[in-house]
């Protein structure tokens, strides 16, 4: 054989390593099928089908002019299916396209490394989208894969043992484990370089920055987790959970929007850590009771793509990186784009801060036209009521008194919205309402504004913490009330009281109409059995705690940890406490290998002689220092007649391997699969010989 020959022979890709390695490819390619157009699957197929015919010599590779056509086919099919915008879907989309028609070019180990490199890379794109602890558990699972294809890609090629790859693999990942550990617990925690919106980064916002009534209506219908809160002793009762997110003050044809912040003549967000205090964070601290028992909680916020975040009125943030605005809104210094977790301390108040002329004149402007039965109606009231607060409670039994329903199907409203809604239809979701009601109110002249956000929370009695999803989303009223400040009235809490008591989920579930089409029905079937309740409580506890331990490890965690295992955190301590683990580590991993090691040391023609010796040594005859293999199974013969043919294959086969012409040219004993099926069939034989011969003792000792 040739040298050149030799060489090609030792670059051919093994056919367990092929085998691995298509396997590992589908496995890297599973979490994305949900988010993967039906075509590129079909490609992914196809590149899998010609390697096949390749490797079996039916199909030759394809030519440059080929795989060019499939390169930009795979363009167009992204282009047409994505659209042209800059996201992850389609970024991936193209990586996962390369990553199955590198096998139609893959010649050599070579190829082959590069398209194992390529399943590393795809298994962390993965993470980008999702970071819970199942799918942290299978990339586990696909990197044992593409792992133990990269090690049988470095075996013999005429000895192929796939299960022994996977096996080393496996060792190499238990390995790893301790180390991956240390890096993660000690190196530095830095933000992401890079962060690309996802393509439903719409669904992950919730709320938005306008609101008409009906929007709030489609987040009714939506499991998706908003957030989740730990409080600092008991949570307080479901009438007091109003999660602020966002404050309208503007509304134009039936629209909502935010208040620009360029009204504002101070600063108008003072971030925490912040030197100097505008006016109204003054007056605001100094219009809080202090004998209020205030409420201390932390949130761990799902990635919404906006910077506004969650928190009971009246908030004062404590991490950096988040601040209070003017509208008393908590809001994050960037898009959240990832999980955040921030600590927060609420003080249930009034929120009493002076009301300047700019402002109260932004807080009651209105379309000079328009909805001319709701500006009769509140004329008229007007002439009954001349105080702020008696006309809102008139205007909240007005509500309760007339046929209005709660419905998460209201129908389209017109021109005249608020017309339609208060005589005609009467029928809506919690934005109608506090529509309506801010509405009414700037129409006597009273500041008012629309404020979103999520009410009430579901509490996981064995994580201990409460989730807000988003069919949680409400919307509510506040009015200026002269020497009282800001005072939150609820229209929702006149029309459908449950809502607030209960919770959504609950409130909804009573009527089997509004369950179904909210998709409540399923979700409260399985609270009936206790057993199963206390089951889901405690898998979602499970990835709430890898949430908040693995996927919110940030450099103030981390701070935090380090802080409470070192004291004063210091340069050289870190590095003594991170040397120090780094070393215990190794120290594991390496007396984990040790037993292995030792094994290794005896070889394995040696190992195979002592596994013959040990069989009948445990039946009583064990081997004499002075025998060869060939002289113990003359003797073990005279002991075991009826195992005698395959004693004497054995024996001989040892002897000839240990002492005859090819002594030391052989690593395992002659003909390996009839030995190992012969030394099996001796030790199955003995172990029932052992019993056997227990059995006459027992019944001899009896008689």
């Amino acid at each position: 054989m040739n040298r050149g020959h030799y060489r090609g022979v030792l670059e051919q890709i093994p056919r367990s390593s092929l085998t691995l390695l298509l396997l590992a490819q589908g496995a890297v390619i599973a979490p994305h099928l949900p988010r993967m157009a039906f075509w590129t699957l079909l490609i992914w197929g196809a590149c899998v089908f010609w390697r096949l015919l390749i490797h079996q010599g039916r199909w030759g590779y394809p030519s440059a002019l080929t795989k060019a056509a499939f390169v930009v086919l795979a363009g167009v099919g992204v282009g047409m299916s994505y659209g042209i915008q800059f996201s992850l879907d389609p970024a991936v989309a193209l990586l996962i396209i390369a990553f199955a028609l590198k096998l139609l070019e893959m010649r050599n180990r070579r190829d082959a490394l590069v398209v194992i490199f390529l399943g590393y890379f795809i298994i962390a794109t993965a993470f980008l989208f999702e970071q819970g602890i199942l799918i942290t558990v299978y990339q586990l699972l696909a990197v044992l894969v593409v792992t133990a294809a990269l090690v049988a890609l470095h075996q013999s090629w005429n000895r192929p043992r796939p299960l022994a790859s996977v096996r080393t693999a496996g060792i190499i990942l238990l390995q790893a484990i301790p180390l991956t550990i240390v890096i993660f617990v000690f190196f530095p925690r830095i933000a992401p370089l890079w962060s690309v919106p996802l393509p439903d980064a719409a669904m992950r916002t919730g709320l938005s920055e306008s609101m008409t009534p009906g929007s709030i209506t489609q987040l009714g219908r939506s499991r998706q987790l908003a957030f989740r809160v730990e409080f600092e002793g008991a949570p307080p009762a479901p009438p007091g959970l109003y999660w602020r997110v966002m404050t309208y003050s503007n509304y134009q044809n039936g629209t909502w929007t935010q208040g620009s912040s360029q009204d504002f003549l101070e600063q108008p967000v003072h971030w925490v850590g912040a030197s100097a205090e505008p006016g109204w964070v003054r007056q605001l601290q100094a219009s809080v009771v202090n004998d209020a028992e205030p409420i201390r909680y932390t949130v761990l916020a799902e990635p919404t793509y906006r910077p506004w975040l969650y928190a009971l009125d009246l908030a004062r943030p404590l991490t950096r990186s988040t601040g209070l605005g003017r509208d008393f809104r908590v809001v994050h210094y960037g898009p959240v784009s990832q999980r955040f977790r921030y600590e927060v301390e609420s003080r249930p108040a009034a929120l009493d801060v002076g009301l300047a002329d700019w402002y109260r004149l932004r807080e009651t402007s209105l379309p000079g036209t328009g909805n001319p039965r709701t500006r009769h109606f509140v004329a008229g009231l007007l002439e009954q009521q001349d105080t702020s607060r008696g006309l809102a409670l008139s205007l909240l039994q007005y509500f309760a008194r007339e046929p209005f329903h709660y419905t998460l199907n209201p129908p389209a409203l017109g021109t005249h919205d608020i017309d339609e809604f208060l005589f005609d239809t009467r029928r809506g979701f919690c934005g109608h309402y506090a529509s309506a009601f801010v509405y009414m109110m700037r129409l006597a002249g009273v500041p008012a504004r629309v404020v979103a956000g999520y009410q009430g929370g579901e509490f996981n009695p064995v994580g201990g913490y409460m989730a807000v999803r988003q069919y949680d989303a409400h919307a509510w009223a506040e009015i200026w009330i002269e020497n009282e400040g800001w005072v939150r009235f609820d229209p929702t809490m006149a029309v459908a009281p449950d809502r607030i008591e209960l919770g959504a989920e609950a409130a909804f579930a009573q009527n089997e109409a509004e369950a179904a089409f909210g998709n409540f029905a399923g979700n409260s079937f399985w609270r009936r059995f206790d057993t199963l309740a206390e089951v889901i409580y405690f898998i979602e506890s499970l990835e709430h705690r890898w949430n908040v331990m693995v996927v919110s490890y940030d450099a103030t965690l981390q701070s935090r940890f380090l802080r409470d295992l070192l004291g004063e955190v210091t340069p050289l301590r870190v590095a003594i406490a991170a040397g120090s683990a780094a070393g215990l580590a190794i120290l594991i991993v390496m007396l984990g290998a040790l037993p292995g090691l030792l094994r290794r040391r005896r070889p394995p023609l040696l190992r195979w002689h002592d596994s013959f010796c040990e069989a009948f040594a445990r039946a009583g005859f064990p081997r004499q220092p002075s025998e060869t293999p060939r002289r113990y199974g003359q003797r073990l013969k005279a002991h075991f007649p009826e195992l005698a043919a395959d004693i004497e294959v054995l024996a001989l086969r040892l002897d000839d391997a240990l002492f005859g012409p090819a002594a030391g040219g052989l690593s395992e004993v002659p003909e390996l699969l009839d030995s190992r099926r012969r030394l099996w069939r001796l030790r199955r034989a003995l172990v029932w010989l052992r019993l056997a011969r227990t059995f006459r003792r027992d019944a001899e000792l009896a008689s």
